[in-house]
């Protein structure tokens, strides 16, 4: 239990957050350039489908600025607040941190095998390894 709280510090929990952040703009950005292209195809010569395919160009890149502002602006308001170490808070281990979460996310997949394995070293098997050992009937001989 003592792994879960180690890095509980500010530091990480406030790097944690703007990961996140980060994270959640680039799905968000990639959403609407899937769904910018999706309308740019489909439009045809309907001018309200090509209003949508702007508008949602207009929004992809209003989510980039203001994800660029937001790690640019973070250290040098924390260093005005004159909170210690502002420089972890920089884009470089924000951008970090973000690569580690996606990292943590994508070793989910291997759960079951790493379990599986844990409980083979263990003894306990979740399935049966063993061949089923076939009986000779009587049928088959003939006296």
């Amino acid at each position: 239990m003592s792994a879960i709280y180690s890095n509980a510090d500010f530091q990480n929990v406030v790097l944690t957050v703007l990961a996140c952040v980060v994270l959640a703009v680039f799905v968000w950005c990639l959403y609407t350039f899937i769904r910018a292209i999706f309308f740019f195809i489909f439009s045809g010569a309907k001018d309200e489908n090509k209003k949508k395919w702007w508008s949602s160009i207009r929004f992809m890149l209003i989510g980039v600025i203001l994800t660029v502002v937001l790690l640019l602006l973070v250290p040098t308001v924390l260093r005005w607040m004159n909170v210690p170490d502002y420089t972890v808070y920089s884009p470089k281990n924000i951008f970090g941190k973000a690569w580690e979460l996606l990292n943590s996310v994508f070793k989910l997949g291997n759960v079951l095998q790493k379990s599986q394995l844990n409980n083979q070293y263990n003894g306990n098997m979740y399935y049966n390894t063993t061949p089923a050992v076939q009986q000779p009937s009587s049928a088959g001989y003939q006296l």
